[in-house]
């Protein structure tokens, strides 16, 4: 069996740094990616920490300066790893190729600024055995928010129309868990997805939420785990 972990860790980890490394610690991960990452004072101890834990390739983007969100990925295993072409110049989404998965870590920016991004998705062959995992900042309202509130709605759908299977929606039918949740409304989203081609879903065992970190303040994101063969 092997573990993907995603997550958001918000704005770099900061303070939270030893919280984010434990909570990583005690899911086990074979593969990580991580949402707002930064290379500022705290990436140091991010990657050390994540060495120290047995994660022998990682990969962190350049960034523009040390406040800039980017991706970073990390493994037991080897793989090659890109960054995927970005109109804006930022790093939205890697693909980083694994023996048996291509793996395409993202974190979406909002609206109109998704589109291209997409687009860009919407191109990927979904034939092969692939998974698109991170935060999108998109869904289909009243199933995956509380209210009606995102734009890109219908590219998110054309994705799957094109085939690629919502993982946790396709094992948990209407249930309603929420990733992120407005501090001063209190509206739940999940912005957080793993969407795989048929022929890696098929591989996969377990798709689940741990809602833990977000409600003890480590982020203000859940974390998404998936458990494959």
């Amino acid at each position: 069996m092997t573990r993907i972990l995603s997550w958001n860790i918000l704005h770099g980890g900061g303070r939270r740094m030893d919280g984010i490394l434990d909570t990583i610690e005690s899911h086990k991960p074979d593969i990580l990616t991580l949402q707002e990452v930064r290379r500022g004072a705290h990436d140091d101890a991010l990657v050390s920490g994540l060495q120290a834990q047995g994660f022998s390739q990682i990969h962190l983007p350049e960034t523009k300066d040390a406040k800039e969100n980017t991706i970073l990925i990390a493994a037991r295993v080897p793989f090659e790893v890109e960054n995927f072409p970005d109109a804006d110049g930022h790093t939205h989404i890697l693909r980083a190729q694994f023996d048996d998965l291509t793996l395409y870590p993202l974190h979406f920016p909002q609206k109109k600024a998704q589109v291209p991004l997409f687009h860009s998705l919407l191109d990927l062959p979904v034939e092969r055995e692939a998974l698109l995992i991170g935060d999108l900042n998109c869904g289909i309202p009243f199933e995956d928010s509380d209210t009606k509130t995102f734009v890109n709605t219908h590219l998110f759908q054309q994705l799957l129309v094109q085939g690629w299977v919502d993982t946790w929606r396709s094992r948990h039918g209407d249930a309603r868990e929420y990733t992120w949740v407005s501090a001063k409304r209190q509206n739940g989203f999940r912005y957080d997805h793993g969407l795989a081609t048929p022929a890696f879903d098929a591989r996969i065992t377990d798709v689940h939420y741990d809602h833990d970190p977000r409600l003890s303040k480590i982020s203000d994101h859940s974390l998404l785990v998936i458990d494959y063969e």
